[in-house]
């Protein structure tokens, strides 16, 4: 093999790995009742993933996914809220620490027909993020659209002009 082609190979043997380490730690369910016994228990077992938040139907909270990028001059935090209204979403910061709060209501609508399964998530969430000192915590500001909570948190301007260069040694 040329060289490309042996770090190629050597790059994919070792993702390979990383993902069998992590597929082992992957929680799962079993089926313990024969499938013969009730036809809805396979379509249990596959919705009833527990690597997925609340997705029983039964669910009084879940968790929502969040980015947090930083550039020079500020912090920002992402996160996926679908189904929710800004009226919804709380934030605060105390303390330096952010939170974001908020309840998903069901809907209780009537419809003709029956259910076999409701899955869409419900509940309250509460994610809370401990702050850099050099965040402005007074004009931290949000903005929610799509489906997305995006808060932004400046970096005072000290934070922002302070270049440290290291000096590296030898030996």
């Amino acid at each position: 093999m040329r060289n490309n082609e042996s770090k190629n190979f050597n790059h994919h043997l070792l993702q390979g790995a990383i993902t069998m380490a992590f597929t082992t730690l992957v929680p799962s369910t079993r089926v313990n009742a024969h499938p013969a016994r009730s036809p809805f228990n396979l379509f249990d077992a596959f919705f009833n993933d527990s690597r997925l938040p609340a997705a029983n139907g039964n669910g009084t909270s879940f968790s929502p996914r969040v980015d947090v990028n930083e550039s020079e001059t500020a912090y920002e935090i992402s996160a996926e809220l679908p189904g929710l209204a800004d009226k919804d979403i709380e934030i605060t910061v105390v303390d330096g620490v952010l939170t974001l709060k908020g309840e998903k209501s069901s809907e209780q609508e009537e419809k003709e027909g029956s259910y076999y399964r409701q899955e869409r998530a419900y509940g309250s969430f509460e994610r809370s993020f401990h702050l850099p000192d050099e965040v402005e915590a007074d004009k931290v500001e949000a903005n929610f659209k799509n489906g997305v909570l995006t808060v932004g948190l400046p970096k005072s301007e000290e934070a922002q002009s302070v270049v440290h260069k290291v000096e590296v040694k030898a030996g």
